[in-house]
């Protein structure tokens, strides 16, 4: 049940569609009169077959008429009744309720018609009457037909067994086409009510209950109507034969061991061996002789003796006195009984005994109308009880009479009631095919509401014990109905305005509403969604109807058809009493918790507590079949979408929701999986996203005019959607996370492949990124952060290529606008990707501010990519812009596009002038291209030449350098190294370096350059480039020059002795350069240039300095100088002490060479010694050769 309440409340449906069972018309405005005058005719019976519906009224007649099935396209489902004949079936009284039962037997195709006591045969359809040479039988009641036949049953063909109920017994009836053939009687008389299985029938007369066992003529009282019906007699579960039956004994029964009430007093048992019904006490085998039970009163009828625990204990009646049954007994003594050993109590007063409390009074009796059911093959449901106005009772008995299951209790004892579903039993298991059905009893009563006397029908469950589950009555309120509502209130003996009964066979009806909510529609939005530029205009697309449309229409209608067997009336309308379908209960539980009444009518303000509550009765709910398969889903994305719309109006009074109401929605959309255009279209500026396709957004029908309404009712546009406020972090964050998880579904076989659906996706998926990570600081993303999710969407292959450039546009991200290109499999990415770089590199917004390296990543993309002319474009384009980074595109050995140096020379001097000097250098110096060293050159000569020429001051500082650094004192750097560590940061210094470093190298090719041009370049300012003078000087062989400006030029004395001993061509060579061996004079040139260099200290200006580096020079390269030499070139005014040092190693040197000619001398006439030995040996050995003349 779907209410909670207690077992002993009685729940009213707070809605009609809500309960388990709902009303559908079945006809109206029935004309009962056949003159239109009499007003209190009544409808007593009606029965339905093949679409013929036979109507039983209180003026003994029977209307029939034919009913014809409504179109498909009818929402009411109502079919068209026609009138095909009116009826008035014999009768031998002409007093009583008129037709009283209908009962149709379509195996033979004859009707039984009961009226006014009075029994006739018809044939069916038409009514015609059968068996013109049987008489009307007198009789109270007919039925028994066996519920166990099945339908292709062979012995059908003989015709059916009918039981017939007189005045003294009961007859049973083979009807066939033959007529009526008497089989048996058995003597039980005044039957009002039977049910038979197979041999079994259960059968009540006015007073009580018993089980009867048609075939071998046996029958085992149960219990009264009433427990306070004092003439029902002492009944004891008593087994005896009939008086027709053969045998002439009867057989006691005790109640059996294993029902749930206790057994007969020990005195019964003694009497005789009687066995339980549970042992067979209807076999059909030998029977075991036992003892007569002793007959009752005359006043009572035979074996309806009840057992005391009936009475005792299961009646629903209050309790009997002791002086009511006289002959019940104890085990247990009682308080008067005289005991051997307990004394008698003391005799009461007279104040206790005025003060005894006194007797309840005691209810009048009212007879009770027997109700018998079968809810299985094995079981029959009783009800007893004591007054209509009281609760009534409803017991289960097995076919041997034993009480099984608890009992159902009725809020009044009902007027009639039937019972539907076969019923769950969870310890038996189903049948291949078959589909388990709960079981419901429907009870038509009375019971006092609000507004006195209400009429209607309680439903409860049959096949749920207490306790195993929701065991809640429900309450279907009729006093709606006029005819229902007259009755109300009308005092406890008006007779009751409702009738309800179980057709024959069952009959399909197509439950409109089913088809309402499960059949897919279109939604209608308005005309701002992005996608609709390519929708048809609404009218012809309402014309036009696709193949899936009707295939779609056709399924949802073959759902919408259910099946029942019960039929309710009241007044001059009939209905169908249909089981409810699941999707049509739970959606009428959230069609409450979707709106409130307010002052401007219904609006929707979903209840989330209800809508929670109804997800969790439904989680984990397996489906039993299809409709229940697709009701579901259903169920759970409305639901899902109630509380969408309850986060949006809650967000729009800017209240942060809690974090556990967001989580169960969000997990909610991802159980129902609702199309994710539908949630965007319920939010501000992301509704502008949705795509809807050529056919539009197709969802169920309940789901469109539930987005429908609320759209109607809210306007988007004036709702707010700031990202930092409620709307952001209600909202933004789940759609976000819900989009991500429709993404990861892309593909599957489940998800639709719609391109509307992804689209959609795409786009708001990056519109939510975009408006999230507007306050991110700039730079690159880190993990985990908004901007790394945004990286990762648009790195994938997005399906809205065209929307999200116009996003990333509207948003200024031009360094995500270009990852959009990168992750791209267009043909001309590259030219997208490589013109956004420019722009942001040309200044333009890019509100991440994430391209940083921009055009180191510029060119390392430009390595990538195999398009020649964009590398010719773009890497000209970045040498104009960085020079040094620039000419790298054109020199990568490891990049895709390869350029020949010829062909990159020619590019930039066309392009980018200003960057030839940096690839020529990457040429030279990187790769060691000697062929281009005079342009490399040219090209310093032009900056230097040109700073010299425009500006004084960079004459005037070069100057100042010479000077500075003559001024320095020894121990000092060389000029290269001075001029390097005091850099100016300039390209013409660069340059100039440079250019010293290209002249003064003396390795291979690269020396080979033009010497000569060079020069006159350079004359003009040869006191400004003194170093440039020096290694050109050396180059052309003018040594002494070259020497000259270096020793009075510059200073530069350690440069000066490193010229004499490596040449001057490797004057400015780096630090750690390598001399080639071939490249350093002979020790006679050395000696020469030493000569030269000896000169020039003697010419030093200042005397101390020219002292010191002359000494200094003698002392350490002495061995280069000749000593007669040096003393005719030292001033005779100076010390001996200044070249003393030099003396002595020359002195040293005299000695050394002198000991060394000695030993050589030695050596020489010692090797001759052994030489000539040697040859005076071989002589002897050879011996004379004389020669003959």
């Amino acid at each position: 049940m779907e209410t909670s309440s207690t077992p002993e409340q009685l729940t009213e449906l707070p809605h009609a569609q809500a309960g388990s069972y709902i009303l559908r018309r079945l006809v109206s405005d029935i004309p009962l009169s056949a003159d239109g005058q009499s007003t209190d005719i009544k409808i007593t019976c009606v029965e339905l077959w093949n679409s013929n519906l036979y109507i039983g009224t209180s003026a003994a007649e029977i209307l029939h008429f034919v009913l014809i099935p409504p179109e498909p396209s009818d929402p009411s489902g109502e079919p068209t009744a026609i009138i095909a004949s009116r009826l008035q079936p014999a009768y031998t009284q002409s007093t009583g309720a008129g037709v009283q039962q209908i009962l149709l037997l379509p195996k033979v195709n004859k009707a039984c018609i009961l009226c006014n006591n009075t029994l006739t045969f018809y044939s069916l359809p038409e009514l015609s009457p059968a068996f013109p040479s049987t008489k009307p039988l007198a009789c109270t009641w007919v039925g028994g037909v066996d519920l166990n036949a099945e339908d292709d049953d062979p012995s059908a063909n003989d015709g059916i067994v009918v039981m017939i109920c007189q005045r003294s017994r009961i007859r049973l009836v083979r009807v066939g086409e033959d007529g009526p053939r008497s089989i048996r009687s058995i003597e039980y008389g005044g039957c009002l009510a039977s049910v038979r299985r197979d041999n079994f029938s259960c059968a009540a007369d006015a007073r009580s209950y018993a089980l009867l066992d048609v075939e071998h003529q046996q029958k085992i009282g149960l219990f009264p109507i009433s427990s306070l019906d004092e003439e029902a007699g002492n009944l004891r579960g008593v087994s005896e034969n009939m008086p027709s039956a053969m045998s002439s004994h009867t057989v006691s029964r005790s109640v059996s061991s294993t029902s749930a009430y206790p057994r007969s007093p020990p005195h019964e048992e003694q009497r005789g061996h009687g066995r339980s019904t549970s042992l067979g006490i209807f076999s059909s085998g030998a029977r075991q002789a036992r003892t007569e039970s002793p007959r009752p009163p005359s006043g009572q009828r035979y074996g309806f003796d009840t057992p005391e625990s009936f009475q005792r204990i299961h009646s629903p009646g209050p309790a009997q006195s002791p002086e009511r049954h006289p002959e019940r007994t104890s085990s247990l003594p009682r308080a008067g009984t005289l005991t051997p050993d307990k004394p008698l109590p003391p005799a009461p007063s007279e104040t206790s005994t005025a003060q005894q409390i006194p007797p309840p009074e005691k209810k009048a009796f009212i007879p009770l109308k027997p109700h018998i059911a079968s809810p299985t093959p094995s079981e029959f449901l009783l009800t007893t009880g004591t007054t209509p106005s009281d609760p009534g009772v409803g017991m289960f008995v097995n076919l041997d009479g034993d009480v099984v299951r608890g009992t159902l209790e009725f809020s009044n004892y009902p007027d009639a009631l039937v019972v539907d579903g076969s019923g769950i039993d969870i310890s038996a298991s189903l049948a291949p095919g078959q589909v388990p059905e709960e079981g419901y009893i429907l009870a038509v009563m009375q019971h006092e509401g609000e507004n006195g006397k209400e009429c209607g029908v309680e439903i409860q469950r049959w096949d749920m014990e207490a306790g195993e589950g929701q065991t809640t009555k429900e309450w279907l309120d009729l006093t709606s109905i006029p005819s229902v509502a007259e009755s109300s209130g009308s005092g406890e003996d008006a007779t009751m305005p409702l009738g309800i009964r179980t057709i024959v066979a069952p009959n399909e009806i197509v439950l409109s509403e089913i088809s309402e909510m499960l059949t897919q529609k279109r939604l209608k939005l308005s005309a701002t969604s992005s996608g609709n530029s390519s929708l048809e205009q609404e009218p012809q697309a309402e014309k036009r109807k696709t193949k899936q449309e009707k295939a779609d229409a056709e399924f949802t209608y073959r759902l919408s058809q259910l099946q029942t067997r019960i039929v309710l009336w009241a007044g001059d309308q009939i209905w169908w009493v249909v089981r409810n379908p699941l999707v049509v209960r739970l959606d009428s539980r959230l069609e409450l918790a979707k709106s409130i009444h307010t002052g401007d009518g219904v609006r929707i303000q979903p209840n989330r507590e209800l809508v929670e509550r109804l997800l969790n009765d439904i989680r984990g709910q397996e489906p039993r079949s299809e409709a229940e398969y697709l009701g579901l889903i259903y169920i759970r994305q409305k639901a899902s979408v109630l509380l969408f719309i309850e986060l949006i109006l809650r967000s729009t009074t800017n209240i942060i929701i809690f974090e556990n109401e967001k989580r169960s929605t969000e997990e909610a959309l991802m159980k129902g999986e609702v199309d994710p255009r539908v949630i965007l279209a319920l939010l501000p500026i992301l509704e502008k996203e949705v795509v809807q396709g050529p056919q539009g957004i197709r969802i169920s029908g309940g789901l469109t005019s539930l987005v429908e309404e609320f759209l109607q009712q809210n306007d988007l546009s004036s709702m707010p959607a700031m990202v930092n406020g409620p709307f952001g972090d209600n909202l933004l964050q789940l759609v976000k996370r819900y989009l991500f998880f429709w993404k990861r579904r892309k593909g599957m076989a489940s998800v639709t492949n719609d391109p509307s659906v992804f689209q959609t996706i795409d786009a708001a998926l990056l519109h939510i990124l975009l408006l999230l990570d507007r306050d991110s600081p700039k730079g690159q993303a880190t993990a985990g952060s908004i901007r790394a999710e945004l990286y990762d969407v648009v790195d994938r292959e997005l399906d809205c290529y065209d929307r999200a450039i116009a996003l990333l546009e509207h948003f200024k991200r031009l360094y995500v606008l270009s990852r959009l290109y990168q992750g791209s499999k267009m043909h001309a990415k590259a030219s997208k990707v490589l013109a956004t770089w420019r722009r942001i590199l040309d200044g333009e917004t890019d509100e991440g501010g994430e391209f940083t390296d921009g055009e180191l990543e510029l060119r390392k993309y430009l390595s990538r990519i195999r398009d020649q002319k964009l590398v010719e474009e773009y890497g000209a384009w970045l040498a104009n812009r960085n020079p040094k980074l620039g000419v790298q595109v054109f020199a990568d050995d490891h990049g895709r596009v390869k350029f020949e140096p010829t062909h990159a020379v020619a590019l930039l001097k066309e392009r980018a002038p200003g960057a030839v000097k940096d690839y020529l250098e990457h040429l030279v110096f990187g790769k060691k291209h000697t062929q281009y060293v005079n342009d490399l050159i040219s090209f310093y000569l032009d900056i230097v030449i040109t700073e010299l020429e425009g500006s004084l001051e960079s004459r005037e500082g070069l100057l100042q350098t010479y000077e500075t650094y003559r001024a320095l004192h020894p121990p000092k750097p060389t000029y290269r190294q001075f001029i390097t560590d005091n850099a100016i940061n300039s390209e013409w210094w660069n340059s100039r370096l440079r250019l010293l470093q290209l002249l003064g190298t003396n390795q291979g090719a690269t020396s080979s350059y033009d010497v000569p041009s060079i020069l006159s370049r350079l004359t003009p300012y040869e006191k400004e480039l003194v170093p440039e003078m020096i290694i050109l000087n050396g180059r052309q062989g003018r040594h002494e020059e070259a020497i000259r400006l270096l020793t009075h030029g510059l200073g530069d004395f350690d440069t000066a002795i490193s010229y004499c001993l490596l040449g001057g061509s490797s004057m400015f060579r780096p630090a750690s350069g390598f001399v080639p061996q071939e490249s350093i004079p002979s020790r006679d040139e050395q000696a020469k240039l030493f000569g030269y260099l000896l000169h020039e200290f003697l010419h030093i200006e200042d005397l101390s300095d020219r002292i010191e580096r002359t000494g200094e020079l003698l002392e350490r390269f002495g061995g280069w100088f000749d000593v007669a030499t040096v003393l005719s070139m030292i001033p005779d005014s100076w010390s001996i002490e200044i070249f003393s040092g030099f003396l002595i190693n020359a002195l040293r040197r005299l000695v050394r060479e002198r000991s060394e000619t000695t030993i050589n001398k030695a050596l020489s006439g010692a090797q001759n010694l052994k030489t000539s030995a040697e040859l005076i040996g071989r002589a002897d050995e050879v011996g004379p050769t004389i020669d003959r003349v």
